[in-house]
């Protein structure tokens, strides 16, 4: 018996000693780092900028309609197509001479096309293997794509195409009717609409929605209803459960969906987070989502819905099929491993006509932004309007003490910015690159106490700054880059006492400068690059600071006056 023992416990020994050895290895080894390169960018079209490269690197040196990619190919252009009588090529299609090309007899495109301008495809029943446009390019209807097409500029899809593998467009991608897809890409992707015709994604949207912050704190809720919500219909959380999420109608999730199961955004409603579900995902007319959208089944979206914010690229994204309705908009990537589908149509349905010069047109956007309270003002993200290129004005409201952290950060077409006389602040990069920014009139006239870090930096065509008394901080290049400013004034009485690093660097055209009395401290670089400076007066207290005591040697031609 005791034998017997023996030969298990030797046998045990033999079964579990690789196991412990290696186990007590694991715990004495330290683990590798996986090493993750930040500077990786997927090029979302891929295709066409590895087709265009081939080609305009090729080209060239091509001879007899030979050109030489990863083999020799042979290709037709424009002039070999004068007397082509056939209705299908099979060779590649490069064309450089024409600013539009419309081919009124080629059905069938059997290899790649280059177009270095304009495109047109509109007879009827065409089949293209893949093409690029380096202009515009406009797909006619009942088109059939067997792997990509792709724009340099703007892509307009008319009813009843097959886009194939992948579509693309640098700027703009429309697409109308029964338009069956995998893969599509564009700043902006429009959904059974056509050029000239578009309408605006923000009509009938609560635009105060877009400006609340994302509130990611966690609750597990099934039904977002109206007992769920604030007096302002806004739900201030994320949703993680197990269970099916509604949005009920006209509510405002501030954060993200997180479900095992279906989800359901009323009509009406909008998350301004991301959306991650195991199931379906239906978003009812007249919603938006600001965020990605991610299913591991089906996504339904219907008529008016808005997926994503301009110039604020999304993805909206399903292993299953993906069925978008008309007027509804989505700023960015869509995909679908079981294909997609844009207004799919009855069988009556008659195609809309193409029109051949009618490429997409762009009808420049201008955005005046205002807010109806202080309420409004304060719940608002201060980051809300951050590179907006379409914010042309800006009214704060009365009452409001801080311009937020950069607000408005980055509006190159920003012009006018009308502020309350409550304002105590202008925070860090709030008005930082607005390049257009002409005037501040009512600054003088605020309570204004602190100037943040950059600001104002960059704003290069205020011309004139008058500063209330009641300033007492300008921070680290708060009015740096300020290129075409001439005059700085501090009020009589101020109670400026910080003027920081680099404050007023490279205001080239500032002629004079009085630092009041009140002023303790001026850091290093606050004039440098200040070349047009000839005069600037300072209390004798501070001539020993840094950005004082480094003048005669960076600003050669500037007089310094000591006042005592």
């Amino acid at each position: 018996m005791s034998t017997m023992i023996v030969l298990i416990i030797v046998f045990c020994a033999m079964i579990l000693a690789p196991i412990i050895i290696a186990w007590l290895y694991y715990l004495a080894t330290p683990g590798i780092v996986m090493k993750i390169d930040q500077d990786k960018v997927k090029d979302e079209r891929y295709f066409a900028h590895s087709f265009a490269e081939m080609i305009e690197g090729a080209y060239e040196s091509a001879k007899d309609n030979e050109i030489t990619l990863s083999r020799k190919e042979h290709f037709m252009d424009s002039e070999s197509l004068k007397n082509f009588e056939k209705d299908s090529i099979d060779e590649m299609l490069i064309v450089m001479d024409r600013d539009f090309f419309a081919p009124e007899h080629i059905k069938e495109y059997q290899k790649e096309i280059y177009v270095k301008h304009n495109a047109f495809f509109n007879v009827k029943d065409v089949s293209l293997r893949a093409a690029y446009a380096a202009g515009k390019m406009v797909i006619g209807n009942k088109t059939k794509v067997s792997r990509w097409i792709d724009s340099d500029e703007t892509l307009a899809v008319y009813d009843d195409c097959d886009l194939g593998v992948s579509a693309t467009a640098a700027k703009v991608l429309s697409l109308g009717q029964n338009v069956t897809f995998k893969r599509l890409f564009a700043p902006t992707v429009y959904f059974g609409q056509y050029p000239g015709s578009f309408k605006d994604p923000m009509e009938g949207k609560n635009e105060f929605a877009f400006r609340l912050p994302i509130i990611r704190d966690k609750k597990n809720i099934t039904y977002v209803t109206s007992e769920k919500l604030t007096e302002f219909r806004t739900a201030p959380y994320s949703i993680v459960t197990p269970n099916k999420t509604m949005i009920v109608e006209g509510a405002i999730l501030q954060g993200d969906i997180h479900t095992v199961d279906s989800v359901r955004i009323c009509e009406g409603s909008g998350v301004l987070g991301n959306i991650f579900s195991e199931g379906d995902i239906l978003i009812e007319r007249g919603s938006f989502v600001a965020g990605n959208v991610f299913s591991q089944e089906n996504i339904e979206i219907e008529s008016d819905v808005m997926i994503g914010k301009k110039d604020n690229i999304v993805s909206v994204v399903a292993r299953g099929k993906i069925t978008i309705k008309e007027n509804s908009v989505v700023y960015g990537y869509v995909s679908c491993e079981q294909g997609g589908i844009s207004c799919p149509l009855y069988s009556d349905y008659t195609p809309r006509h193409e029109e051949i010069y009618n490429y997409i047109k762009y009808k420049e956007e201008v955005k005046s932004v205002g807010f109806n309270n202080l309420h409004e003002y304060e719940s608002a993200d201060p980051s809300a309007y951050r590179m907006d290129a379409a914010v042309k004005t800006a009214h704060i409201p009365d009452g409001a003490k801080v311009l937020g952290r950069s607000m408005f950060c980055g509006c190159s077409s920003l012009e006018s910015v009308i502020l309350p006389i409550s304002l105590e602040m202008i925070d860090d990069f709030a008005l930082a690159d607005c390049v257009k920014l002409e005037d501040l009139p009512m600054l003088k006239y605020s309570n204004l106490k602190i100037i943040g870090v950059s600001a104002l930096e960059n704003c290069k065509k205020i011309k004139s700054l008058c500063f209330p008394k009641s300033l007492e901080v300008i921070k680290g290049a708060g009015c740096a880059g300020m290129e075409d400013v001439e005059s700085i004034v501090f009020e009589e009485g101020s109670n400026l006492k910080i003027i920081a690093d680099h404050a007023f660097r490279d205001c080239r055209k500032l002629k004079s400068i009085e630092l009041p009395d009140s002023v303790e401290s001026v850091g290093i670089s606050a004039f440098r690059g200040c070349d047009g400076l000839m005069k600037i007066s300072v209390n004798e207290k501070i001539k020993d600071e840094p950005g004082i005591k480094e003048l005669p040697e960076i600003l050669k031609n500037a007089e310094l006056v000591i006042r005592k």
